[in-house]
Order: C-alpha cells, then sequence, then structure tokens
C-alpha cells in the first residue's frame, strides 16, 4: 500500500482515503456506482455544502487581518499598485508585498482556508453518485465541485507563478475522492505532492464543467453557487490558460442574467454594498448572527461609518492617484474616491456605511464578467467587437466615455477602475505579468510604500507554509517556492 501522506495536519484536514498500488482503471460500463443516500441522509450533505460555503468566507477571528475569503482579496489588491494604504495597521505587511515566507501567517491561513473547504466539500463529493438523477443532490454535488474548483484556483495562483509558461513547474497538492478516483481512473487519485500546474488546472477545468452539469439558474439566494456563478469561475480559470475564444462565451453567458447596475447606482449610492444588486452574481449576505464586527472586510474598507472600523478610524484605503488621474472627468466613478492632494487626505467611499458592520460581501459581478470578455475579444485580435462589448459597461459608468476600437491595455484599465478593492485585479496582475511601479513622481503619488517590482518576481507569490512541510513527507523545503527574484520561464 502506498503510504497515506497527512496533509494539513494542523488544521485536521487529513482525509480517510485508503490510496492502492497502481493498476488500471476499470473500465467506464464495469463500475457499479454507489446508490443515491437515503432522503434522511440529504439534509446532511446540505448541511456540509453551507458549512464549506462559510467557510469560504469565515474561519474564525484569530487574527483582524484575516476572517474569510475577502481577507484575502483585500490582501491581494494591496499588492498591487492600485490601493494605496494610509496608515501602519493591520494589511501593511501586504502592502509593502513582503508577506510570502514560509513561517509567514499569511501564506498559512490562506492554505489552511481553501484547504478547509475543500475537505468540507469532499464530504459530499465522495458520497454522491455522479450519476444520481435526484435535482437536489445534484445542486448539492454541483456547488461543491465549483467550490473545490474555486478553491484550488484561488491556491494555484497563490502559490505559483501564472499558468503560461509554467505548465510543467509543481503547482500545489490534489485532494481528492474514492468515486473521483472511480470516475477518471488515476488522475483521479489525490496526491499530495505538488502536482504540476497543467494537472492542477486540468482538475479545475473537469470540476467546473461537471458542476455546469449538475447546476441550473435556480438557488436559495445569492449566497449560493448556481450554473452562472460556475460559468463566472471557468471563464476567469480560461483567461489564464489564454483559451480566449472560451472564456469570451462563458463570460458572456455567465453575465446574460445580471444586468449592469445603473449609472446613479454606480456613482454613489449603495451599489458595491448590497447582494440585492442587479449585477451581484455571488456574494454574501451580512447578518447578525455572521456579523465578523472589526474583523469584517466593512471595518478595513469603509472610510466613513459611525460603526467605526480600522478603515474609518484612520486606516484608510485609497485609489491609487496616478490611477485616479486616468479616470475622465465625467466618469461618476470619481465620486467613489476622495483625493484632496494638498492636505495629502485619501480614502474611498466606494463601499458604504451600513451600521454594526452588516455590509454584505461582494465575490463577483457581471461587470466583471463582461470584462473578461471585452478582453477575451482583444485577445484574439477583435478589437472593434471588444469595444462593443466595452461600451455596453461605460455607457453607464461615463456618458462622454467613447471608443470603437479596444485593446487589452484599454480594457485593463477600466477593469483596474471598476473592480477596485473587490479582491479581482491582483489575479490580472499576475496573469498579464504586470510590474507595480509605486515610484512614479507625477501626478502626486499618494503610497506610502514606494516599491517597484516585475510582473513575475516571486514575492507576488506565497511560499508552501513551513507547518506543512513539517506534516507532509511529500514536500521538503527544497520543493519550495523562493522568497524573492525574477521568475525565469
Amino acid at each position: 500500500m502506498k503510504k497515506l501522506i497527512c496533509i494539513l495536519s494542523m488544521t485536521a484536514l487529513c482525509l480517510a482515503l485508503a490510496v492502492s498500488c497502481k493498476k488500471d482503471p476499470p473500465k467506464e460500463n464495469t463500475i457499479i456506482w454507489p446508490p443515491d443516500p437515503p432522503v434522511e441522509d440529504v439534509e446532511n450533505y446540505l448541511k456540509a455544502a453551507i458549512i464549506s460555503l462559510r467557510n469560504v468566507f469565515f474561519i474564525g477571528p484569530a487574527f483582524h487581518d484575516f476572517g474569510h475569503i475577502m481577507s484575502l482579496q483585500l490582501a491581494g489588491d494591496l499588492m498591487t499598485e492600485d490601493m494605496a494604504m494610509m496608515d501602519n495597521d493591520w494589511f501593511y505587511f501586504d502592502y509593502e508585498i513582503d508577506n510570502n515566507q514560509t513561517n509567514y501567517r499569511r501564506p498559512l491561513n490562506s492554505w489552511r482556508m481553501m484547504y478547509t473547504v475543500v475537505y468540507e466539500v469532499n464530504g459530499a463529493i465522495g458520497a454522491i453518485s455522479p450519476k444520481t438523477t435526484d435535482p437536489e443532490l445534484q445542486n448539492i454535488l454541483g456547488q461543491c465541485l465549483a467550490l473545490r474548483a474555486f478553491s484550488y484556483h484561488i491556491l494555484i495562483q497563490r502559490f505559483q507563478q501564472t499558468y503560461l509558461g509554467n505548465e510543467h513547474k509543481p503547482g500545489i497538492p490534489l485532494l481528492l475522492t474514492e468515486l473521483d478516483s472511480l470516475r477518471d481512473g488515476e488522475e483521479g487519485v489525490s496526491n499530495y505532492c505538488r502536482n504540476t500546474v497543467e494537472k492542477v488546472y486540468k482538475r479545475i477545468e473537469t470540476d467546473l464543467l461537471r458542476a455546469m452539469d449538475y447546476l441550473t439558474a435556480a438557488r436559495i439566494s445569492k449566497d449560493y453557487i448556481n450554473k452562472a456563478v460556475a460559468q463566472g469561475f471557468l471563464a476567469r480559470v480560461y483567461m489564464c490558460m489564454h483559451k480566449w475564444d472560451k472564456a469570451e462565451q462563458l463570460a458572456r453567458e455567465a453575465r446574460s442574467a445580471f444586468p449592469i447596475m445603473p449609472i446613479h447606482e454606480a456613482g454613489g449610492e449603495y451599489g458595491y454594498n448590497d447582494e440585492n444588486n442587479s449585477e451581484w452574481m455571488w456574494g454574501s449576505r451580512t447578518t447578525p448572527e455572521n456579523c465578523m464586527y472589526y474583523v469584517s472586510f466593512q471595518s478595513h474598507i469603509v472610510s466613513e461609518c459611525s460603526s467605526a472600523g480600522y478603515a474609518a478610524l484612520g486606516s484608510y484605503k485609497a485609489m491609487d492617484n496616478r490611477l485616479y488621474s486616468q479616470m475622465n472627468p465625467t466618469d461618476v466613478r470619481r465620486n467613489l474616491h476622495f483625493m484632496d492632494i494638498p492636505n495629502e487626505k485619501f480614502y474611498n467611499t466606494k463601499f458604504k456605511c451600513v451600521e454594526n458592520f452588516l455590509m454584505d460581501n461582494i465575490y463577483m459581478r457581471s461587470s466583471e464578467m463582461l470584462l473578461i470578455e471585452a478582453e477575451a475579444q482583444a485577445q484574439q485580435g477583435k478589437n472593434s467587437q471588444a469595444a462593443t462589448t466595452l461600451m455596453e459597461l461605460m455607457s453607464k459608468r461615463d456618458y462622454a466615455y467613447s471608443t470603437t476600437n479596444a485593446s487589452v491595455d484599454d480594457i485593463f484599465l477600466q477593469k483596474r477602475l471598476e473592480c477596485w478593492g473587490e479582491g479581482v485585479i491582483f489575479y490580472d496582475y499576475r496573469r498579464l505579468k504586470k510590474e507595480v511601479d509605486r515610484t512614479y513622481v507625477t501626478p502626486f503619488n499618494n503610497h506610502l510604500e514606494k516599491i517597484k517590482l516585475s510582473g513575475t518576481n516571486w514575492k507576488f507569490i506565497y511560499q508552501i507554509p513551513q507547518q506543512e512541510i513539517l506534516n507532509n513527507s511529500c514536500i521538503t523545503d527544497a520543493d519550495n517556492n523562493p522568497a524573492d527574484g525574477d521568475a525565469i520561464f
């Protein structure tokens, strides 16, 4: 028997999966699939799916700079040049782009959170037959497959350079189930070593394609994943893989039922706070029962609020002034940022105060999907078509904006402006290998940390956590990522 490696023992995530010696996988038509679970077990699997969803945005208030997925996403935004931090407070090590080493909390907590989600959803994935025809079980299975893929995509982007040029580089462990093995043969066996980037992406793609087969548009609320969200996940994945035509199609389909918010909402009301907004595709409703108070995203991002979190107490997060200066005077998004250059006071008003820290958390919007669609078109040389797509957004942001030929850089700029603070743009910086340059002189530079790094510097990539290396005999110190320096492709 192959030795079972205890991965992530520090978070009690050892899977009870016995991995057999290599043998030829059985043929599809010889497999006896397990029956659907008894009706009384369905509720338990639904609870497991809910737990995994909650774990995406909540792992506990052990540290005030890491409580949920938006903590990780905010850390990413602060590692670009687009967000300036106005005080030395929580997240400042991320802002310094100096929080990636093997013994630091950020890599450990990021690893722990996403593998916790994998562990939770594998409970349902390993129990529900892929052949089930029960609609409720299909829905649970689809959500869990999508969440596993989402978790692996976050991990592979955080713990290795981007896909293109690194397909055969070491990625992350893949924790799977016996039913994955039955369906996929050898490809479905858990591997606790660093699987290649290509293999990780193949698993992500497989999970999402299956999830889309099981899911529909129906769901209880936007807290849950439906087919459109799974399509959005896969559009993000295909952008990394440079499968432009597939990304274009999926992004278009994903956003089709979520109209772009009107100009007045985008320019000053509650468009970025409320899950009920027309273009929110996936988010989490904050209630008194799940509110995280000072650990919450609201605490760290909302600048003006009587429910004073860290940002309102002076740890402001502001748009980079050079980025701000590229908006037209007629762009309503200028209203979402306060720039007092003479007094050197900067903060954002994009995210509005909701008393008692009850601001909803945003995970995916149709504007992001539109911008993916437009970039994918531009990447294929369809620049006039990309301009038409881009204008669908810009007509609701800037009545004076006009373009008939949109380049990849044009769309990247608008994505930086549109998705600022939402945890999206860090991954585009990495995917497009964009440098971070906070050393400019003109216009006025509002960054406290003046940093310039190439887009492939290892400081943007986390090292495998030391606790994982200590507890996983399949990964050694020699297998770890560099801590600094430019990557060689």
